[in-house]
């Protein structure tokens, strides 16, 4: 299966693609699929093979299932991309994440979780598929929302670039993005749902260079908080995030890498 079929877009695509069109490369089918096996579909998976070289780190226990902070690290070699699903939500399809070359296939993010459920992760190499999952016991369902529609909605966002003192040419990226990330089935204080309105895609860029391409759901939690690593990197180089949601609404921020 070839990696636009599982990512349902590619980096050299999306740069042709103008910025008011790029919610159309969005994988609809993946992402709004009420269900791993469908959601998977979506995403051309097959044959999967169960694999303790993918690492999860997630809470036994989450007190709300609004916030659910997951890391997940492939040592699996030539890893391209990374999925995460969490079957009893809505939607089952966190997000799916492809590794550009320098960019190490790992990262942090926090998800929204319904109820107690598996983490489930998928590890495309290749022509072949990985797979890990850990249980998260969820005291809280963190899947509804609240809050209200903010018609003068001003997103900002906070971005991190560290070289690593302890390994050679690697930088941490780190950033939060003030977003409400509705999910459309929280109510307002009318009672009211509130529209579904949420970041779709991400591009992490080094050195002007697409590294990370992220498409999201409705399942990442609100205010997105990312860490990504790149390799081969120096100080004083330009570290970039972009997104882009659902409203046609995008922002980007850039860094230079420090020590």
């Amino acid at each position: 299966m070839k990696r636009r079929s599982f990512l349902g877009f590619s980096i050299a695509s999306l740069l042709l693609v103008p910025l008011n069109a790029l919610a159309a490369v969005w994988n609809k089918v993946a992402f709004q699929a009420d269900n791993v096996v469908d959601a998977g579909a979506g995403l051309s998976i097959n044959n999967e093979i169960a694999s303790k070289d993918i690492e999860i780190t997630a809470p036994s226990h989450a007190e709300n299932g609004a916030i659910v902070q997951v890391a997940v690290h492939s040592h699996i070699p030539n890893t391209e991309a990374i999925a995460v699903f969490v079957d009893k939500n809505p939607t089952a399809l966190i997000t799916n994440t492809m590794f550009n070359q320098g960019a190490l296939p790992q990262m942090v993010t926090r998800i929204k979780m319904a109820e107690t459920a598996d983490i489930k992760i998928i590890v495309k190499s290749g022509e072949r598929y990985f797979t890990a999952s850990k249980k998260v016991t969820v005291l809280e369902n963190g899947c509804g929302g609240s809050g209200s529609v903010n018609k003068n909605f001003k997103s900002s966002m906070k971005i991190r670039a560290k070289l690593l003192a302890d390994a050679d040419g690697v930088v941490q990226v780190k950033a939060i993005i003030t977003h409400p990330m509705h999910t459309g089935r929280g109510k307002d204080d009318a009672g009211q749902l509130i529209p579904a309105h949420f970041i779709q895609l991400i591009t992490i860029n080094h050195q002007g260079r697409p590294v990370v391409e992220m498409q999201l759901g409705t399942g990442i939690s609100k205010n997105p908080y990312l860490t990504f690593h790149i390799s081969d990197a120096k100080l004083e180089d330009k570290v970039s995030v972009a997104w882009h949601d659902n409203f046609g609404r995008s922002g980007q921020a850039e860094t230079t890498i420090i020590a």
